[in-house]
Formats: structure tokens, C-alpha cells, sequence
């Protein structure tokens, strides 16, 4: 490189060279230190700003790839965090129930959180803030009244069970950071889509209805009194009627 006047590399030939050096430096410095970490460790040469992520499960303990929080309202789902480096959700819960007041104007009434969330000091704030948390209380099992029913979670799994089955939340095929994130949220904002349709359909439907005036279900009666069997006079005296409704109609 040295021996050139300008950089003789393309753009990504350049990225590549710049990556394997700071590889080199962090090989080299945990070879000297004789450790096995190093803060912002490269994995990947063609990702890197992909991480490993520790999560002690049976046959992964160790992930790569984003780390995101997300918040589930009414069956919509909010994005609230992602992020490639590892971080320790429960102690951001606080700033998610603000991100809730930001949205909404107000806080939550009851807020369901995995184990990690219950810590004293959350426990604290929230009461501050008048919110119920649904969660395994402190103490000893015996102690404790009241338990989660582990079901109650459900909705919350089933969300990340959805996102990975039917939308490969699990198979993210983007390799650059600019293009894995909008690849993430769209994701998350397909499944409100889908949540958003299923609530809206019969909605849809209801308002298409009660679209059709008085008079135009009156035609509608008259061309088919033969039909549906309904006497020309008993179909004028059913229009007449107070107790006319579209259901009787129908």
C-alpha cells in the first residue's frame, strides 16, 4: 500500500483490508492479555458489525445477529429497541414505559414483563407511577398467593414464533446493517398489517351493510318478495315499523 500515490482498491476491497486489520489488532491483543473477550469482537469478516450474544439456551448458547425489544399492545407490536451490540433489557425497561407514555399520553395500566424485568428497582418505579406488574412477586413460592400463569406470555412468544415461522425474522438475508434493520422492522410492520386486517375485515363488512339506506333495502324487498316469501304489504308494514332494524330486515 505504501508503494502507491492513491488507494489501488475498490471501495469494498478497502472495507475488507480495514476489517482484517482491526481483526488482526483484537487477535493479537487478546493473544498477548491471554483472554478470550475483547470489547466490539469481530465475527465476521463480511458482517462486522454482526456480535456474538450469550444466551445460555440448550442449543445455542451463543447468537449472532440483532438484538431487539419489542412491546406488545392490543396485539400490535412496537419496536421499541434494536440494537447489534448485547444489552440488558431489564434495565431498560423504565425507558420503554416512557416510550409508551410518548405514544399513548399516559402510562400503562398493567404491564406483563418476563423475570429479567422484576428487579426491585423497576418494581419501585413502577409503583411510583401507579402501573400493576404482572409478574412472579418476590419471595418464597410457598409465601406467594398468587402466580403468572405461564400461558400469559404467550401472546408475546407467539408474536416472535410468528415473526420467524411465517417471516423469517430468524433468516435475515441482508448482509449490511443499513439494509438488516429496515429488513427487520418490515417485518414487525407486515405482522400489524396482518393483525390490522383480520380487525378490520369484519369491520369492513359491518360498515358496508349499514351503508345501504332504508329505501334501498325497501327495493331490494319489493324485487324479491317472491323470493324470500315476504307479502308486498307485510314488507311495506316492516318498514313502517319503529322496531325496524337492518337485522330484521335481513
Amino acid at each position: 500500500m505504501d508503494a502507491y500515490s492513491y488507494i489501488p482498491l475498490s471501495p469494498k476491497q478497502y472495507k475488507y483490508l480495514l476489517v482484517v486489520r482491526t481483526l488482526f489488532e483484537q487477535q493479537k491483543q487478546m493473544y498477548a492479555t491471554r483472554t478470550r473477550s475483547i470489547d466490539d469482537r469481530i465475527v465476521s469478516i463480511h458482517q462486522p458489525h454482526v456480535r456474538p450474544i450469550v444466551r445460555g439456551k440448550t442449543q445455542a448458547k451463543v447468537e449472532f445477529g440483532a438484538k431487539i425489544h419489542v412491546s406488545v399492545i392490543d396485539g400490535i407490536c412496537f419496536l421499541d429497541e434494536l440494537k447489534w451490540d448485547a444489552f440488558n433489557e431489564g434495565s431498560h425497561m423504565m425507558a420503554y414505559v416512557e416510550q409508551y407514555h410518548k405514544r399513548f399520553g399516559c402510562y400503562p395500566r398493567e404491564l406483563l414483563a418476563d423475570q429479567i424485568y422484576c428487579t426491585r428497582a423497576n418494581r419501585a418505579a413502577l409503583k411510583e407511577k401507579g402501573i400493576k406488574l404482572i409478574a412472579k412477586p418476590l419471595g418464597r413460592p410457598p409465601a406467594v398467593p398468587i402466580h403468572v400463569s405461564p400461558g400469559e406470555r404467550n401472546p408475546v412468544e407467539g408474536k416472535f414464533g410468528q415473526a420467524k415461522i411465517g417471516y423469517g425474522l430468524n433468516r435475515v438475508k441482508a448482509r449490511l446493517k443499513e439494509t438488516s434493520e429496515p429488513w427487520i422492522a418490515c417485518i414487525f410492520l407486515v405482522l400489524n398489517l396482518v393483525k390490522l386486517a383480520g380487525v378490520a375485515l369484519p369491520r369492513l363488512m359491518v360498515n358496508t351493510v349499514m351503508s345501504f339506506s332504508a329505501t334501498g333495502i325497501l327495493v331490494w324487498l319489493t324485487s324479491n318478495v317472491g323470493q324470500i316469501r315476504i307479502p308486498m304489504g307485510t314488507a311495506l308494514e316492516i318498514m313502517k315499523s319503529e322496531k325496524f332494524n337492518l337485522k330484521i330486515a335481513a
